[in-house]
């Protein structure tokens, strides 16, 4: 279906995934609750990562049988992430999402946004604990010393 027939479509009947797309759905998420995101991330970015064409927000709730809520909070973490992209249609209101295909930029972005001040700041306090040791002040402190 091409772009402008689907912004004509109003049908709420559930596409059906086909195999490829639920393997691509599962893979990714398992991925994103490796990283500790919710499923419905990783199902949204997996539909859209299969789909050939943008898709709205209504076209996933429907494909992936979830709430619109869920759909919106999730591709709001998406991009955030630099997940997804948007994209309008002249004559269309709705907005339609695509997914960035670069997974290992999705991949970076996501530590670096998320983990790297906490790496940043966990390197902060072994700096400060080894601070308040003295490896010279005793069999307790150098055996602590030589743990940190």
């Amino acid at each position: 279906m091409s772009l402008l027939q689907r912004a004509d479509s109003k049908s709420p009947e559930r596409e059906e995934e086909t195999p490829l797309e639920n393997e691509m759905i599962e893979y990714f998420v398992s991925f994103v609750q490796m990283l500790g995101l919710p499923k419905s991330v990783g199902q949204i970015y997996g539909i859209l990562f299969a789909s050939t064409e943008p898709l709205v927000m209504d076209d996933i709730v429907l494909r992936l049988g979830i709430s619109k809520g869920s759909a919106s909070q999730g591709l709001s973490l998406l991009r955030s992430l630099g997940a997804v992209k948007s994209h309008m249609i002249p004559g269309d209101r709705r907005e339609y999402f695509a997914a960035d295909l670069n997974v290992s930029r999705i991949v970076h972005h996501f530590f670096e946004e998320r983990h790297l001040h906490r790496l940043e700041n966990g390197a902060e306090r072994v700096e400060a604990i080894l601070s308040e040791i003295d490896p010279e002040g005793g069999e307790d402190q150098k055996v602590l010393h030589d743990r940190v």
